[in-house]
């Protein structure tokens, strides 16, 4: 059999030269651990009477997994130290640092008898990454000899077959990948075993055998970790490709970005009715948009759900100029298998003097969609704007007990708590009290405490922030600190379940989210929400952390709803906390005292204008943490006499907070510090502020009303957005109340 030869692009080689073991007679090794062996069990049995050794000596491969995660032998170093040491250990191993990360590991054994698995399994990447895969793969064989519990198992078998891909040992690695796919069949290690015995069908020019088996691993995941070098694979075994194989190569290039006339060659040759949406996608990448707009056009009716034609006529009408509305038309027309009620909505929005009609029809034939509620509220609030108030009481507790979960219904409930607030108080107290319970982190929950306040003989504090706050804390919140994972039940039921979550906790204390996911991915179907968010927010990507929590809390309260029950579940602080999170205090503090502004006040803005994201852009070219545009940068920066700056110093935390608190805090002395105003105009400009104050009857009469009737939605919704965040940041971490 011809020997297979691997190129650079291969997942399975290194740089580094492979070490595999050396070949030398196994007799004399065996003898000469058996009489150490001897030895060290004789030696062990004495020194354990000696007084002053509490433990006997054994050889450390045979230490049995301890009871206790960590347990410091004399002398040994202090939990902070060694979570420390450990964390430094996994980032040498990111920064490819194996030998450091190898000694930092060794020094860790027997600190942390309760991760000796953990261990065994880093201890191994570093091996394999100095190219010592012999090294390796004896680790590896070791944690699953003698931790036959451990929840690492599979991850250590799956590894020992990359170890024998990279050493060329095709062989060995086949059999390894069918143990997986046999022992293991519905994890992750399953599929990618499948296309690992698809590349070794490949390298060993077995055509059929590894176009069978790389079809069938993209059928299952057109868009996992290997589906690019699958598809390559795949094309390579195949000698005239079918429609069907182009459709599964096309699909996972697209997934994968490859290059462009590949993919848009492949994705032509494939399934019309499954290509349809990544190929108009590439088309308009390629600079091809009357092609891919047609493309997508011909598609919408193909769309197997909402998600894939809400994209695709998203595309369309993006690339089709003046002609967007033309086009809808002709789609409101057509019978669609999904996507018509997003047809309406989108008319809606581009005529709006049909809206009336197109909400009402969304609600007639779709009356379970996902634009059903928004489309009631925009019917409802009309009634209440033209002063029809008791049909509003009437049709807005309707609109309520059938979609308690929409994003209106805390809107539509506060507005009846303002009516009842003339006619029956108490009722209007019962009322903001529910909306207090059921949506907690709503800006209508921020302004039903207040009207509460004024309903109790107080003043209502409106949208009043507080410059020189002292109870705003100093120190960044540690996410370590944070009880994320669920309780020990949830893991598996008795001791195990416990001492699972004891690993889990530990782990989330020395803040390695990579080895938290290992340990949970191992045990339970999915890795809670809460860990993913942690996860995403501790490595850096703190806006898709933020996301992650925000989307699970969404879905939570609307399963809540739909069940029957009249509250959301209980959620922990700590989930709060990963979704209102503290960075950049120091700066805030600072930079806040300056401009004269509440810290909280920037948290929260700073939240909603880039979720934390230092380097976010916008489709207006805002930049940076606050979002600032450059001319607004540099006018700024000019004030503050920063001679130096340049437009790239946005995307620096220290400059972008400098100068969006500076700008805030001049807003603030425009609008003679109303930070309900202030905010306002941070997003819609002074000057458009100052024309709506101007041309309102109700700011000092009504405020509430007055953001309502604020005429751009986007700067009526940043006003709710920001201080939901502001109302949230003040009930976590402030000392007082607001």
């Amino acid at each position: 059999m011809k020997s297979p030869t691997l190129t650079q692009k291969s997942p399975f080689v290194r740089q580094n030269p492979v070490r595999m073991k050396p070949k030398t007679s196994k007799a004399p090794f065996f003898w000469g651990m058996a009489a150490a062996l001897v030895i060290a069990t004789l030696v062990g049995g004495m020194v354990g009477q000696i007084p002053g050794w509490p433990v006997p000596l054994r050889p450390a491969s045979l230490l049995p997994v301890s009871d206790k995660v960590y347990d410091a032998p004399l002398g040994g170093m202090d939990q902070q130290t060694a979570r420390r040491l450990y964390r430094q250990a996994v980032q040498d191993l990111q920064s490819t640092d194996y030998t450091a990360a190898l000694d930092k590991f060794k020094k860790l054994e027997p600190v942390y008898p309760g991760l000796k698995d953990f261990l065994a399994l880093h201890e191994a990447e570093a091996y394999a990454g100095q190219g010592n895969e012999w090294a390796a793969q004896k680790k590896l064989n070791m944690l699953l000899s003698q931790m036959p519990d451990s929840v690492l198992k599979e991850a250590a078998r799956y590894r020992v077959g990359q170890s024998q891909m990279r050493g060329r040992e095709w062989e060995k690695a086949e059999k390894t990948f069918q143990e997986i796919r046999r022992d293991f069949p519905n994890s992750s290690y399953a599929l990618g075993a499948l296309y690992y015995l698809g590349a070794i069908a490949s390298y060993q020019e077995q055509p059929e055998v590894a176009a069978g088996l790389l079809r069938q691993y993209l059928e299952e995941c057109p868009n996992c970790k290997f589906s690019s070098e699958a598809a390559t694979l795949l094309l390579k075994s195949l000698a005239s490709p079918s429609q069907a194989d182009y459709t599964l190569i096309g699909l996972a290039e697209a997934s994968a970005g490859r290059d462009l006339p590949d993919t848009i060659q492949h994705l032509s040759q494939g399934d019309p009715e499954k290509t349809w949406l990544p190929l108009g996608k590439a088309l308009i990448r390629a600079g091809k948009k009357p092609e891919g707009v047609q493309k997508l056009l011909a598609g919408l009716p193909s769309a197997k759900n909402m998600d894939e034609f809400r994209e695709a006529l998203d595309l369309v009408l993006n690339h089709s100029g003046s002609a967007g509305l033309s086009l809808l038309r002709k789609l409101e027309g057509q019978a669609l298998p999904v996507g018509g009620d997003y047809v309406l909505w989108r008319l809606a929005e581009l005529e709006p003097s049909r809206s009336t009609t197109l909400y009402a029809q969304i609600l007639a034939r779709y009356p379970e969609s996902d634009y059903a509620p928004e489309s009631g509220w925009n019917l409802l609030w009309p009634l209440l704007n033209s002063g029809r108030r008791l049909e509003y009481l009437t049709q807005a507790q309707r609109y309520i007990e059938r979609y308690p979960y929409a994003r209106s219904a805390p809107k539509a409930l506060f507005w009846i708590g303002k009516l009842q607030e003339k006619s029956s108080p108490l009722l209007a107290k019962e009322t903001y009290q529910k909306l207090v319970q059921q949506y907690p982190n709503n800006y209508y929950a921020f302004r039903a405490q207040g009207r509460l306040r004024a309903l109790s003989g107080n003043s209502d504090p409106g949208w009043v922030t507080f410059a020189g706050r002292q109870d705003y804390p100093v120190q960044l919140m540690d996410i370590k600190q944070l009880d994320i994972l669920p309780p020990a039940a949830a893991f598996e039921p008795g001791e195990r379940g416990r001492r699972l979550r004891e690993l889990a906790k530990e782990l989330v204390a020395i803040g390695v989210p990579e080895d938290v996911n290992l340990l949970l991915s191992s045990v339970m179907s999915e890795v809670p929400a809460s860990v993913q968010s942690w996860s995403a927010q501790l490595t850096g990507d703190r806006a898709k952390g933020l996301r992650l929590m925000r989307e699970a809390h969404e879905a939570q309260a609307k399963a809540a709803f739909l069940s029957g029950r009249s509250t959301p579940p209980r959620v922990p602080e700590s989930e709060w906390k990963l979704l209102y999170p503290l960075y950049f205090n120091d700066l805030i503090k600072d930079a806040g005292a300056k401009a004269g502004l509440d810290p909280f006040l920037v948290q929260a803005l700073m939240r909603e204008e880039s979720y934390f994201n230092e380097f976010a852009i916008s489709s207006s070219n805002a930049q940076g943490l606050m979002q600032l545009l450059p001319s607004t940068a540099k006018e700024v920066a000019a004030w503050e006499a920063l001679a130096s700056f340049k437009t790239g110093d946005l995307f620096t935390p220290a400059v972008n907070i400098r100068l969006g608190t500076r700008y805030l805090g001049f807003l603030h002395q425009q609008f003679k510090g109303n930070s309900m105003l202030s905010v306002g105009a941070y997003n819609g400009g002074p000057g458009a502020m100052k024309r709506w104050v101007q041309n309102s009857d109700c700011l000092y009469s009504d405020p509430d009303l007055f953001v309502e009737r604020i005429p751009y939605a986007q700067s009526r919704d940043y006003i709710k957005k920001v201080f939901a965040s502001y109302w949230n940041y003040t009930r976590l971490y402030a000392k007082s109340a607001i």
